[in-house]
C-alpha cells in the first residue's frame, strides 16, 4: 500500500491555511493523465479553469468526473475553499461519499478547529465525532463483509484508538470479535491449503509439533482482540495488547528452536514461515495499538518508545512513522491530527501541487 499517513499536511497552522490564495493542481484524470491547473469555478458537474502548457495558459472545462476521485475532490475543496465548521463538515462528508478516508479525515479536523469558541462548539464536536464513528464502523463492517482483513482490521484500529469513546464496551467487543473470527478463518484457510497435500501421518507429525506453538499464537491473538475490545480503557487495553505481545514473543522463541529442525523438513518449514509472519504481523499490530493509547493518555514518552520498538523490527511501517513524527512534534494540534488519520479505504494519495489544505 502507498502512503497510509500524510501527516505533514495535517500540522499547518489552521490560520495560514484559510489564508492562502488558490494555487495550482497538479490533477490527474481518469485515464491516467495529468494536469496542471488553477481551478476557477465548479458549474454543475463541470469543472473550469486555467491549464498550463508549454509556457501558455487557456481557460478550459471539462467533466468533474474526468478526474480520479482525489483529484475531483482536490478541485472541489480548492474552488469551495471553506471556512466554516459547517462548511468542513459537509466537505468531510462528500469525502467520504467518495471513499477517501484521508481527506473526510482532514475535513472533520478542520470543522472540529473551526468550532472551537462558537457557542455550540460542543454540539458540534460531538456531532462531528459521532458521525466519524459512524463512518469508520461501517467500513469495517463491510471490510468484514467482503472478507477484505486487512481494511477491516485497520478500520478497527481507528474506531478503537481514536473514537472509541464514541461505543460501549459491547459494541467494541462484538466488533473486535468479528474481526478476529474474520483472522481466524483466514489463518485456518491457509493453514488448510498449505497442508491439503500432506498424507494423515505426516499431517498428525507436523500438528503434534506445532501445537504447543499454535496454542501460543492463538493465546495472543485472544488476548489482542480483547485489548482492542477494551479501548475505552486506554490502560487495560495497553497492558492486554502487551501480554498478547509476550504470548506472541514465546511462541517465537519456540518456533526459534523448533527451526533447529526443519532444515530437511520442507513442509515444517513451509509451516514455520507462514506462523513467523503471522507472529510479526500481529506483534506489529499489538505494539501499535499500545502506541496509540499511549499517546491518547499523553504518554508520549512511552509511546515514542513503543514506535522505536516497532520500527525496529519493520523499519518500512508508515504508521509508525507518522505517530512517531507526531509524537516528536508533541503539540496539541499534532495530537488532534493523530486522531483524525482515517485513511483505511484503499489508498487516498494527495494531488500534487499546491493547495495543501
Amino acid at each position: 500500500m502507498k502512503t497510509i499517513f500524510l501527516a505533514t499536511a495535517l500540522l499547518c497552522p489552521l490560520a495560514s491555511l484559510l489564508a492562502q490564495e488558490p494555487t495550482k493542481l497538479s490533477l490527474e484524470t481518469t485515464d491516467g493523465r495529468s494536469e496542471l491547473v488553477l481551478p476557477i469555478a465548479l458549474d454543475g458537474d463541470n469543472a473550469r479553469y486555467k491549464a498550463f502548457v508549454l509556457g501558455g495558459e487557456m481557460t478550459l472545462t471539462r467533466k468533474l468526473a474526468d478526474f480520479t476521485p482525489e483529484s475531483a475532490f482536490a478541485f472541489e475543496l480548492a474552488v469551495s475553499n471553506p471556512t466554516t465548521s459547517a462548511a468542513c463538515f459537509a466537505m468531510a462528508k462528500k469525502a467520504a461519499s467518495m471513499q477517501l478516508m484521508q481527506q473526510a479525515g482532514v475535513q472533520a479536523r478542520r470543522a472540529v478547529e473551526l468550532a472551537k469558541g462558537t457557542p455550540d462548539e460542543a454540539t458540534q464536536v460531538a456531532a462531528i465525532r459521532s458521525w466519524g464513528a459512524d463512518l469508520v464502523e461501517s467500513v469495517c463492517k463491510a471490510a468484514i463483509a467482503r472478507k477484505d482483513l486487512t481494511i477491516a482490521q485497520r478500520a478497527l484500529g481507528v474506531l478503537t484508538s481514536r473514537l472509541s469513546d464514541q461505543r460501549s464496551d459491547e459494541q467494541l467487543m462484538a466488533l473486535s470479535a468479528a474481526v478476529e473470527e474474520l483472522h481466524a478463518a483466514s489463518v485456518a484457510a491457509a493453514a488448510a491449503d498449505r497442508q491439503a497435500k500432506m498424507d494423515q501421518k505426516k499431517l498428525d507429525a507436523l500438528q503434534k509439533r506445532m501445537k504447543p506453538i499454535h496454542d501460543k499464537v492463538a493465546q495472543g491473538d485472544k488476548l489482542q482482540a480483547q485489548g482492542l475490545a477494551k479501548s475505552k480503557n486506554t490502560g487495560q487495553s495497553a497492558r492486554l495488547c502487551e501480554q498478547s505481545i509476550d504470548a506472541y514473543k514465546a511462541a517465537g522463541k519456540a518456533l526459534q528452536e523448533l527451526a533447529k529442525d526443519i532444515a530437511e523438513d520442507s513442509d515444517l518449514a513451509v509451516e514455520a514461515r507462514a506462523i513467523g509472519a503471522h507472529l510479526h504481523d500481529s506483534g506489529i499490530r499489538s505494539a501499535l495499538h499500545v502506541a496509540n493509547m499511549l499517546t491518547v493518555q499523553s504518554d508520549f514518552k512511552n509511546a515514542l518508545d513503543w514506535t522505536s520498538r516497532i520500527l525496529a523490527f519493520d523499519p518500512s511501517n508508515l504508521e509508525a512513522k507518522a505517530m512517531r513524527h507526531t509524537i516528536e512534534v508533541a503539540q496539541a494540534t499534532a495530537s488532534e491530527s493523530w486522531r483524525w488519520n482515517w485513511n483505511v479505504v484503499g489508498d487516498s494519495p494527495r494531488p500534487r501541487g499546491g493547495n495543501r489544505r
